[in-house]
């Protein structure tokens, strides 16, 4: 039931909202069946907590989703995953880092108070920014706008553009985003080269444009054949400077984006 919630979509369909009480409630239960040494009470409390996720009505806060983690840390402790159990407690302590695990559920010199500990020194992995498709604000384990780290699971909830909670879902790590948190798009380097490339050879061509009326104003301005009449030699010795000036200019950018170009190959 745990897995099947987890990866349910968070656009799904819910029968009625969950609240964040209960979310936070599940999580403590979880961490007292843990001290119980209730093994199907603690599996309980995380399909509750996985339930109440995918509908939830409001934005968990940091400490809420820090139990989330550490409940699902517990979980896979009892299950041996010792690797999986260090990256939920990671993620934990990264949210509410004052936590410790209290002596009545694991007493000093526990295998599991030892890992919680061991977990500080966890990777997170590479800082993934996230925006809501279509509009709106993706809130990553409590934080509005964060970044998603790629190395451990997180929270990942949206919120429309006015503000109304669209959906919540567990996202493992690693996993890829789903199509309403996307990240931002980059420009490929190939497509940067291209645009060089054409400005480049636009303002290449304008240099040569530019050059070629320049060179034209100045043959009809010493034109002593066809000599142009006197009220019009201020005006082509006026242009003759400025297409040549532009060319110039148009010339130096046309060098510039090509050193840019090649030095980005």
């Amino acid at each position: 039931m745990l897995a099947t919630a987890l990866a349910a979509s968070p656009l799904d369909g819910c029968r009625e909202a969950s609240s964040v009480e209960q979310f936070a409630a599940a999580a403590t239960a979880g961490e007292l069946a843990f001290a119980d040494l209730d093994l199907p009470g603690l599996l309980r409390a995380g399909d509750d907590a996985a339930r109440a996720l995918t509908c939830l009505d409001k934005v968990v806060g940091t400490r809420d989703a820090a139990a989330f983690h550490r409940l699902l840390g517990l979980i896979a402790f009892t299950r041996h995953d010792l690797d999986d159990a260090r990256s939920e407690f990671h993620a934990a302590r990264r949210l509410d880092p004052s936590y410790q695990i209290p002596e009545s559920v694991a007493p000093p010199g526990h295998p599991l108070v030892a890992l919680y500990d061991e977990s500080a020194l966890g990777d997170e992995g590479q800082l993934e920014p996230v925006q809501a498709a279509g509009g709106g604000w993706i809130v990553v384990d409590g934080v509005r706008g964060s970044p998603r780290p790629t190395g451990i699971s997180v929270v990942l909830q949206r919120l429309g553009p006015t503000g109304v909670l669209e959906g919540s879902l567990f996202l493992p790590a690693g996993a890829a985003l789903p199509d309403w948190a996307l990240p931002p798009k980059a420009i490929s380097k190939r497509r940067i080269r291209t645009g060089l490339l054409i400005g480049s050879g636009v303002s290449a061509a304008g240099a040569v444009a530019s050059y070629g009326l320049a060179w034209s104003a100045h043959q009809q301005f010493w034109n002593l054949d066809d000599p142009a009449p006197d009220n019009e030699l201020a005006g082509l010795r006026s242009n003759a400077n400025t297409l040549t000036y532009t060319s110039a200019g148009l010339g130096v950018v046309a060098l510039g984006l090509a050193s840019l170009t090649v030095a980005i190959w």
